[in-house]
């Protein structure tokens, strides 16, 4: 009898439990070998000259940082993520393209690591991302 209950108030101690990730809502310690980065391409044929900006939902500017680019060049930024939320991402070339979009960079993106590329075309400002 004494089995029963033990089996079963185990059964219900686990079943309370489930799917809790114990997921950290302030700072996140990001992979020291794969943090978040922005990696901007120039895929123009001559060079251009790029500023890249990166504000938090909150308020402060994470990144905010200029780049002139050889045609083909790519160049990385790392502005050391350490804090999940929605960021908006502003990329504008000197010769006025520009694109803002905004992003919701989660725990596991700053845990794990992941990759936003920015492609700068003739005619256009491409932003991509994956792990």
């Amino acid at each position: 009898m004494r089995r029963r209950s033990l089996l079963g108030g185990l059964v219900l101690s686990a079943a309370s439990l489930a799917g809790c990730r114990g997921e950290p809502t302030g700072t996140v310690t990001p992979a020291p070998n794969d943090p978040v980065l922005f990696v901007v391409t120039n895929e123009q044929a001559t060079s251009a000259t790029v500023r890249v900006t990166l504000v938090r939902d909150d308020g402060p500017t994470v990144l905010a940082e200029s780049v002139t680019l050889d045609a083909g060049a790519p160049h990385e930024f790392d502005p050391g993520i350490g804090k999940p939320g929605t960021y908006e991402l502003t990329t504008a070339i000197s010769d006025g393209l520009q694109r803002t979009i905004t992003l919701n960079i989660g725990v596991d993106d700053i845990r794990d690591g992941s990759t936003y590329d920015i492609m700068l075309r003739d005619n256009s400002v491409q932003i991509t991302w994956g792990a």
